[in-house]
C-alpha cells in the first residue's frame, strides 16, 4: 500500500509544478499587457504634449504675421491641404476675449438628406467674454443659444458637413446663430469637440 502513495503523492506534485508554471505564465502576461498600455497611454500622451507645444509656438508666429499683413481670401482657388490648413487655423484662433468656456450638451441631430436618414452627433463648446465671463450663463440664455445652433445644423445634408470646407463653413454658421441668439454679445467663439456623423 505504501507504494500507491507514492504514486499519488508524485502525481500531486506534477500537478502543483503545472499550476505553478500557469500562475507563473499568467503573471507574465499581464506585466506585458500593463506595460504595452502604460507605454500607449503615458509614452504617446508625451508625444501629443511636445506636438501641442510645437502647435502653440506656431500659432504665435502666424498670429504675428496675421496682425502685419492681412490674408486674401482665396478659398475656391486653393487646393484641399490649404483648406485643410486655413481650417486648422480658423479652429486654433487666438480667442484673447474668451474668458470662460461652457460645454453644451451635445447635439444629435436628423441631418436633410432625403434619400436616407443620416444622423449627425456634435459637441459644442461656447467661448464667453465680457462680464458674462467667469459666471454660470443663464439657463435661458443658453437654451436660445442651441436652439439657434439646431435650426443651422437641422437643414445640414452630410454632404455639407463631411468636407474640411464644409465643416468650417459649418463652425462659421453656428458661431452666426450663437452670436444672433445672444443679444448682450457675450458669445466670442465656439469650439466643436466632438463631431461624428452617421453614415
Amino acid at each position: 500500500m505504501s507504494e500507491p502513495t507514492n504514486e499519488n503523492e508524485a502525481a500531486e506534485g506534477g500537478g502543483g509544478k503545472s499550476k505553478l508554471f500557469l500562475i507563473i505564465g499568467l503573471v507574465v502576461v499581464l506585466l506585458v499587457g500593463g506595460g504595452a498600455g502604460y507605454y500607449f497611454m503615458f509614452m504617446n500622451g508625451a508625444k501629443d504634449g511636445d506636438e501641442k507645444s510645437e502647435k502653440k509656438s506656431k500659432k504665435k508666429k502666424k498670429s504675428k504675421k496675421s496682425k502685419q499683413e492681412p490674408e486674401e481670401d482665396n478659398s475656391e482657388d486653393e487646393p484641399s491641404g490649404s483648406d485643410a490648413d486655413r481650417s486648422l487655423a480658423e479652429a486654433l484662433q487666438d480667442d484673447e476675449d474668451v474668458k470662460q468656456v461652457v460645454e453644451l450638451q451635445p447635439f444629435i441631430v436628423n441631418l436633410a438628406d432625403v434619400e436616407e436618414a443620416r444622423y449627425l452627433r456634435m459637441t459644442v463648446s461656447l467661448g464667453i467674454g465680457g462680464e458674462e465671463g467667469g459666471h454660470d450663463p443663464d439657463p435661458i440664455f443658453l437654451a436660445k443659444v442651441k436652439n439657434a445652433m439646431l435650426a443651422v445644423l437641422s437643414v445640414k445634408k452630410s454632404e455639407d458637413v463631411l468636407t474640411v470646407k464644409g465643416k468650417s463653413k459649418l463652425r462659421k454658421q453656428l458661431l452666426e446663430a450663437a452670436q444672433s441668439a445672444d443679444e448682450d454679445g457675450h458669445v466670442e467663439a465656439i469650439y466643436i469637440t466632438d463631431f461624428i456623423v452617421q453614415l
